[in-house]
């Protein structure tokens, strides 16, 4: 079982190509090699594949806090998790559930006026999931770029503290603070953990 990404940015157009293109290739580089686990296609549509399902959710929120770091871009994503029973050169030709069920979400994702939907083979976990990211899209839909950025920063550097974040950012352990209680950080963090052990459930 892997997790699949389908996804695309909004409000490309507004700004350049370069800028949001190299910060795109950079988010995705950290889950594999271009090509074999991601690709973008179609100007702004982009396919990644994850390896393990339980750092689907994880990889989503990082690929959201990066591309809302640039104003006003934002991000749509259909996550699947299933099987793959086919591989190619390219990841664009594999095949298999987990590559279906994304790609069916994210054609639903303008029909359900949500930025994020999950489907795999367990009805339940889709249900209890679709509900959780619905609440929490309430708030990560509204990240502000200061709040983007720096919950992308404590994301990726978890061992990190608020000054030591202050400083890769130039501004004080108070500002990182407050950045990140008005992203509600806390609470999404809570999600992100809680969603592998309950994949992991499903999947044992």
């Amino acid at each position: 079982m892997i997790g699949i990404i389908t996804g695309d940015l909004i409000n490309s157009r507004k700004v350049a190509a370069a800028q949001w293109m190299r910060e795109l290739k950079k988010e995705l580089n950290e889950w594999g090699n271009e090509g074999k686990d991601w690709e973008i296609y179609r100007g702004d549509s982009f396919q990644l594949r994850i390896k393990n399902p339980g750092e689907l959710l994880n990889a989503a929120i990082l690929l959201k806090a990066a591309i809302k770091s640039m104003d006003p871009l934002d991000i749509r994503m259909g996550l699947g998790i299933g099987e793959e029973n086919f591989t190619a050169d390219r990841l664009l030709e594999n095949n298999g559930t987990a590559y279906v069920y994304s790609g069916e979400v994210f054609e639903d994702l303008e029909k359900m006026h949500q930025g994020m939907l999950l489907k795999s083979d367990f009805d339940e976990l889709d249900q209890e999931i679709n509900l959780m990211l619905r609440l929490a899209l309430t708030i990560l839909d509204d990240w502000s770029v200061n709040s983007s950025k720096m919950v992308y920063l404590a994301f990726k550097y978890p061992t990190k503290n608020q000054t030591e974040l202050g400083d890769m950012e130039g501004i004080s352990q108070n500002s990182v603070s407050a950045r990140l209680s008005r992203a509600n950080f806390e609470v999404i963090k809570t999600l992100v953990d809680y969603f592998p052990n309950r994949v992991a459930k499903f999947l044992s």
